[in-house]
C-alpha cells in the first residue's frame, strides 16, 4: 500500500510538470499566429495607440528596427520592453487617427512581408498623413515585426 501511495504522488509530480512544460512555450511566444492576426493588431495599435497590440508582434529576445523622423529622435533596433518605450513616446507627441493598407507584398525567398500603410495622426492637433513601412518575418509558422518605419513630414 506504502509503494502504491509513492507511485502516485510521483505520478501526480511528473502530470504537473509535463504540463507546465507545455504551457511554457505558449507563454514565452509572442509572435503573430497568422497575417491576418498581425494586420489587426497593427490597425488596432497604429489607428488607436495601442502600443500592446503592436508589441504582441515582437518575439523574446527579438529586435525590431523602429524610425520616426520627425517625431522621436530615438531610432535603431530594440527590444520587446524598449520599443514600448518608443512606441509610447511617438502616440504621446502625435496621436494616430487612422492607419489604412495600401500595399502588402509577401517574399517568400526572404520570408517576410512588407507592408505600407498611410497613417494619420495629430501632432499638436492638425492632422497629418504618413506612410508607414511595416515589415514582418515568418519563423517557425509564426509571424514577428521586424522593422517599423515612418516617413518625416
Amino acid at each position: 500500500m506504502l509503494v502504491t501511495e509513492g507511485m502516485e504522488k510521483i505520478m501526480r509530480l511528473w502530470t504537473k510538470m509535463a504540463f507546465l512544460l507545455l504551457l511554457v512555450p505558449l507563454v514565452a511566444s509572442a509572435q503573430f499566429k497568422d497575417l491576418d492576426a498581425a494586420m489587426s493588431n497593427l490597425t488596432r495599435g497604429f489607428t488607436n495607440g495601442d502600443v500592446q497590440a503592436i508589441v504582441a508582434g515582437i518575439g523574446d529576445g527579438e529586435q525590431v528596427m523602429l524610425e520616426f523622423p520627425g517625431m522621436v529622435d530615438k531610432r535603431g533596433f530594440f527590444g520587446r520592453d524598449q520599443a514600448v518605450y518608443v512606441l509610447d513616446e511617438v502616440f504621446n507627441k502625435a496621436k494616430p487617427t487612422g492607419f489604412e493598407q495600401r500595399k502588402a507584398r509577401k517574399v517568400s525567398a526572404e520570408s517576410q512581408y512588407h507592408i505600407t500603410a498611410r497613417w494619420t495622426v495629430e501632432p499638436a492637433g492638425q492632422p497629418e498623413v504618413r506612410e508607414l513601412y511595416i515589415t514582418l518575418r515568418e519563423k517557425n509558422d509564426r509571424w514577428s515585426v521586424a522593422s517599423i518605419r515612418s516617413s518625416s513630414k
